[in-house]
């Protein structure tokens, strides 16, 4: 897969460069909510705006723009090479450091916390996966009240492509959950997932629900994905034609409007994978305020769905 970042150097350089690249290009809500999502914090902030602060001295200023904040990133591009020594030195260096919020972020391909971390007890130390990055760029892109840029959004879809070319996410998440607050109704009546034109997908075999926070219990295969369908009664053979004739006459969606439809199995058919019990979701911020699951679609593998109680055990 081609890259517009394949000019730079190989290895861990030339993937913390194509990162920083991309970060340093987004406005700075982006890069905040990236940022808060690989570090599970929702609040994060780099830079604080305030209206007539009344503290810190004499006089009341119309605004203040304060910012301390120190970011150190430490990446891997293998697994399992995280080190103690690397580790230890990161933290001397943030002691040293007068910013008011220090964190050390541990980006590796792993797919669970590297057991390297757990040597050392300290809270400024955050990890996260390039899947987890890989997801959080879903999950920005995909969100309706996120106006991007197609300048951010094709510089996101190409860190995402490079990241690929890498093979730094995981590659054994075969199942996208998806934010669902009507799609799991849809999904019972329809045998049918259908989102925007154009949204992208990772190569995934099957598809969860996540409402209300649960993982609902029903996750079907995905027999059959079409993008850009025109609602037009009589215009497509076969069981997209069935759907889409459907879809426009119960008045599910506009006529005229087009539409990304993926075809799923039934809950009934033995394609279909059903739980359990529906997974709770238990995702908290680090100051324990609850978060959703996801917010747009995050990836899965279907085997960690069929012996998982709540979220944090599908890692």
């Amino acid at each position: 897969m081609s890259s517009i970042f394949s000019t730079y150097s190989t290895g861990e350089n030339r993937v913390t460069a194509s990162c920083l690249a991309v970060i340093r290009s987004l406005s700075l809500v982006r890069i905040e909510r990236l940022l808060g999502a690989l570090l599970e914090e929702s609040e994060f902030q780099l830079i604080r705006f305030e209206n007539q602060p009344s503290k810190g001295g004499a006089g009341v200023p119309d605004a203040i723009i304060p910012s301390s904040v120190r970011l150190l990133i430490e990446t891997k591009t293998v697994r399992n090479t995280v080190r103690k020594d690397q580790i230890e030195r990161h933290l001397a260096r943030l002691d040293e450091a007068d910013e008011t919020t220090c964190v050390l972020l541990v980006l590796t391909p792993d797919d669970v916390r590297p057991a390297t971390l757990d040597h050392f007890d300290d809270s400024r130390i955050a990890w996260a996966s390039f899947t987890a990055l890989d997801q959080a760029i879903n999950e920005l892109l995909e969100d309706p009240k996120e106006v991007v840029s197609e300048r951010e959004a094709f510089l996101l879809r190409e860190l995402q492509s490079m990241l690929e070319a890498e093979e730094l996410t995981a590659s054994l998440n075969d199942t996208v959950i998806v934010a669902a607050r009507t799609a799991w109704k849809e999904y019972q009546d329809l045998n049918a997932y259908i989102c925007q034109a154009g949204r992208s997908f990772q190569i995934v075999s099957r598809l969860g629900f996540y409402s209300k926070g649960v993982i609902y219990p029903i996750v079907p295969k995905i027999l059959a994905s079409y993008d850009n369908i025109e609602m037009r009664i009589d215009a497509y053979p076969g069981e997209l034609g069935k759907l889409v004739d459907r879809l426009v006459s119960k008045e599910y969606r506009p006529q005229g409007e087009r539409f990304k439809i993926l075809l799923l199995s039934a809950p009934e058919s033995p394609d279909t994978i059903v739980l359990e019990n529906p997974i709770t979701n238990d995702k908290r911020s680090k100051s324990g305020k609850p978060t959703a699951f996801t917010m747009g679609q995050r990836y899965v593998a279907s085997d960690a769905l069929q012996i998982a109680k709540l979220t944090s055990e599908l890692g």
